[in-house]
């Protein structure tokens, strides 16, 4: 399998055309697609949340051609090339990054994280349809405290939250990433609002309102999203059809 092979998968499970539907959405950028390209037969794929030296030296590890990441490779335009860019090069690695569409996915970031903490039936925020979208919104029946606890075994992560910790907790709006803006709480209502990288005046506001935040690292928030896509990729007959063999690679530096 080629490389355009890899990248025709991750477009039926997260059509790259929603990138463009976010960003002109919500003014926002993103470089999402074949970053390294290369050529020849892939028969190993790493994947990993971030390029890094450290994804690429598991990849090379694992004897990986390609690394399919989340987060760009190359988000903006750069001055000079080093470091893991010119290790992957030199030893071969192609790169294909799924950001903002694995994001706005049926089954991509958004959803899992929703999912992770605890939607049983989840409403989309912003609706692409199909399914497709930015932002979850789904029911509960908790405490502040409770909720807390459930979501940190669940992503195996610590959280922090702001409101009372015995305050009930009947709706949740959650945003993977650093999604959750000024913007976003305008857009719904909820007891409890759930993402990473929450600005101080937004926490400020959502207590204003007498709601609640909760905020997980961006890496605990978005690690779920693409296990999930190398769990499609494992199910693929075309992947094993193929013996393609495939990896996940889990940094720990970020725990």
């Amino acid at each position: 399998m080629k490389i355009i092979d890899f990248y025709n998968i991750i477009d039926k499970f997260a059509p790259f055309e929603l990138s463009d539907k976010l960003c002109k959405l919500e003014d926002m950028y993103d470089n999402s697609g074949i970053i390294i390209d290369r050529e020849g037969d892939i028969t190993a794929v790493t994947f990993a949340l971030d390029f890094s030296k450290a994804s690429v030296d598991e990849a090379k590890k694992n004897g990986s051609q390609l690394i399919i990441t989340h987060h760009p490779a190359i988000y903006r335009g750069i001055e000079r090339i080093d470091g893991a860019f010119i290790d992957a090069i030199k030893n071969g690695i192609g790169v294909i990054s799924a950001h903002l569409n694995l994001d706005c996915a049926k089954e991509g970031v958004d959803y899992c994280f929703a999912k992770a903490l605890g939607a049983k039936k989840q409403k989309l925020t912003v609706d692409f349809g199909g399914g497709q979208g930015y932002g979850r919104q789904f029911s509960v029946d908790t405490t502040l405290k409770e909720f807390a606890e459930q979501a940190e075994s669940a992503l195996q992560t610590k959280c922090l939250f702001y409101g009372d910790k015995d305050m009930p907790i009947k709706s949740v709006a959650s945003f993977c990433g650093a999604g959750f803006t000024e913007k976003e709480l305008s857009l719904v209502e909820a007891d409890l609002y759930c993402s990473s990288e929450i600005a101080h005046h937004v926490i400020k506001a959502v207590l204003d309102k007498g709601k609640a935040a909760m905020q997980f690292t961006h890496y605990a928030s978005e690690k779920c999203g693409i296990m999930n896509l190398y769990s499609h990729f494992c199910g693929l007959k075309e992947i094993k059809n193929n013996d393609i063999k495939l990896y996940f690679f889990d940094d720990e530096r970020f725990f």
